[in-house]
């Protein structure tokens, strides 16, 4: 079977946008959403300027994480190597469009479940060439087969220098790139003071690179698609019910375990985890673009994709607390001795497992590494020990003998949270521009008042010195109000990096 790739040579290149025209007819692509396109980049001062342009398309990956992020197996690697999408499978997550380090998927509107270029494979299917690469005037665009040695592509591939978007992904892409300069094929490398794109103009991305008023000649985008943002405030709701549901469960097994055998440990543990875990399902399903799917989860599943183990740790999780309920209620307590461990393993899944997705999503520098999945931790045992306090104010005398427990825990997780914002985002060195840029956006930038404001003193710092300040007598209304500003300062930092993670433009 051949190997089908692309060569684009950027000398050639005039910017007419027959490629992209062609591309729509072909397609019947809606307005608002390409396939490919054609982005503009300016570079010095007038009457000294360039204008290069920049066709951009799927790379079609060896190792695509697109493929591999997708939880129902909708997109999937042809025999010649194309990458395709099976529209009556897609469910309409949007993780692919996390995962693509090219930007180069979108949510058609019309069908509302994902598209990507796909080489034109109708047409390669009948010995055509793709539609961009049949109108291109100055013959800028090679197709052809990389195995093949006779071919066009294939020559280019052994003779000539060429470039690649973003090679330290890994993902073995298969557009090669002719003459280009870093300022058109690294988005970090491009200020955008505004961009248009269809006739209109748009705004700056939060984490694009700022101009350089001491160097105006620097490169600058002035046409690119707009940047958007795959997940928005339901990944944030997701994130935060997860975290207290999760939470609850660990915190009450840690109760039981402690010997604290009463109601917060037996009843109202349990129950605020079922409540948030369906909570946590409901947010996940009406955020699909195609939510009457949902279940494609379960019966069409890409065991490579996080989203899938996270289905199941998910289900797992609400059936055991539920088990925990039941036994809680009737007394059961040789059962409840039984579900500790599977309770507390199953609950660390459950909420680590967001962590390596989020980490899948390969595009987005800040969401790399291990460390996610430890914040997301201490963030549940914060979660779940502020649920609980608040429970316990309302519990009277049964619930005060839980009241140290739930109060060291919360210390010691929000602690733990703290210490590894500080390591990850204060301290430790970004590892790409990428990263950097996104980082600065927590640090300085448009995040900063919510970080600093919230997510560290309001949220972190201040309820710390509540318990630590009236940890001798721990009054209800004093734990409560340390509990409402943990969950408070929690659910800015999901928003935080939810939202930061996503700023830094990818084309």
């Amino acid at each position: 079977m051949p190997t089908y790739g692309f060569a684009v040579d950027l000398r050639k290149c005039i910017g007419c946008h027959a490629c992209t025209i062609a591309c729509k007819a072909e397609h019947q692509i809606p307005v608002g959403v390409n396939r490919c396109w054609v982005k503009t980049v300016e570079k010095g001062v007038f009457p000294e300027t360039r204008r290069f342009f920049f066709p951009v398309l799927c790379n079609q990956c060896a190792e695509a994480p697109c493929v591999r992020i997708c939880p129902t197996n909708a997109l999937f690697r042809r025999r010649d190597g194309i990458v395709d999408l099976n529209g009556a499978s897609c469910i309409g997550c949007r993780a692919c469009m996390e995962a693509c380090p090219y930007d180069q998927l979108f949510i058609d509107p019309n069908t509302h479940t994902a598209e990507k270029c796909n080489f034109c494979a109708n047409r390669v299917e009948n010995q055509l060439l793709p539609a961009c690469v049949s109108v291109c005037p100055t013959e800028c665009r090679v197709f052809g087969d990389l195995d093949d040695p006779s071919s066009e592509v294939a020559r280019i591939f052994q003779r000539e220098a060429f470039m690649v978007r973003k090679p330290e992904k890994g993902t073995g892409p298969k557009v090669l790139y002719l003459g280009a300069e870093e300022s058109v094929i690294r988005p970090e490398a491009s200020v955008r003071p505004l961009y248009f794109k269809e006739g209109s103009v748009h705004l700056r991305p939060v984490g694009a690179p700022m101009p350089d008023v001491e160097d105006p000649g620097e490169p600058r985008v002035d046409y690119d698609v707009p940047h958007g943002k795959p997940w928005g405030t339901d990944m944030v709701l997701y994130l935060l019910f997860k975290a207290i549901s999760t939470g609850a469960m660990l915190v009450a097994a840690l109760l039981w375990r402690l010997g604290i055998d009463g109601p917060l440990a037996t009843i109202a543990g349990p129950a605020l985890s079922i409540v948030f875990v369906s909570l946590t399902a409901i947010v996940l399903v009406i955020d699909l673009e195609r939510p009457e799917r949902f279940y494609y989860i379960l019966t069409r599943s890409n065991w490579r994709s996080w989203m899938v183990w996270g289905a199941y740790f998910l289900t797992a999780h609400g059936a055991l607390s539920a088990v925990w309920l039941a036994a809680g209620w009737f007394g059961w307590d040789g059962v409840l001795d039984w579900l500790v461990a599977p309770a507390v393993v199953v609950a660390v899944l459950a909420t680590s497992y967001t962590g390596f997705l989020f980490a899948q999503g390969l595009a987005r520098d800040l969401w790399q590494g291990p460390s996610a999945a430890i914040d997301l931790l201490a963030q549940s045992a914060a979660a779940g020990s502020a649920a609980l306090l608040i429970a316990a104010s309302f519990g009277g005398a049964p619930a005060a003998g839980a009241l140290p427990v739930l109060g060291a825990t919360l210390a010691i997780a929000v602690t733990a949270h703290l210490l590894i914002l500080i390591f990850e985002h204060l301290l430790a060195p970004s590892p790409t521009q990428h990263h950097e840029l996104a980082t600065a956006t927590i640090r300085t930038g448009a995040y900063a008042r919510l970080f600093w404001g919230v997510a560290m003193i309001g949220g972190g710092l201040l309820p710390l010195a509540l318990l630590v300040i009236f940890g001798a007598t721990l009054h209800p209304l004093v734990t409560s109000l340390a509990a409402l500003l943990t969950l408070a300062g929690g659910a800015a930092w999901e928003y935080i990096w939810v939202e930061a993670g996503q700023s830094v433009p990818l084309s």
